[in-house]
């Protein structure tokens, strides 16, 4: 890199890693989403698929919401990006959001598959794993929050 320009490049590499965990995060988001809706589609209880009952469908409905609020955000920010506008904020933001949706997307889906989805047999308790890094790795998500209250009170 250039001389001199060494923090200011560090950043820009945060921005950069910080939107692509996000992007990770919201494909872990959907896997949970879809392992979670073929899951209900295909359980039954009281001879209904679990996606008949108000609770499942609910969560089912809230996940995909977030998962699009989040996937914006992630666009949004990288876009920022690509027209080499200062992303700092935003793509700190994607990253605390998608990691948040990220986790409590898998932590719903392993609530909708019950016990089963404790089983290495199903996909969620995998996803599950996947889900809780990303809360740890490019900024641990407490300090990630500190940093957006930081940038937010300038």
């Amino acid at each position: 890199g250039e001389e001199g320009k060494g923090f200011k490049q560090l950043m820009e590499t945060f921005e950069s890693a910080r939107i692509q965990t996000a992007a990770r995060a919201i494909g872990v988001a959907q896997s949970a989403l879809d392992v979670g809706m073929r899951y209900a589609q295909e359980r039954k209880q009281f001879d209904k698929p679990l996606i008949a009952f108000p609770r499942v469908s609910g969560k089912l409905a809230m996940m995909a919401v977030e998962i699009m609020i989040a996937r914006q955000l992630t666009y949004f920010s990288a876009r920022e990006k690509d027209e080499g506008i200062r992303c700092d904020l935003e793509a700190g933001m994607a990253k605390l959001l998608g990691a948040r949706v990220a986790w409590a997307n898998a932590d719903n889906a392993l609530q909708i598959h019950g016990g089963n989805g404790f089983a290495l047999e199903y996909t969620i308790s995998r996803i599950l794993c996947d889900a809780r890094i990303l809360n740890i790795f490019e900024g641990a998500a407490e300090i990630q929050a500190q940093v957006i209250a930081r940038r937010l009170l300038g």
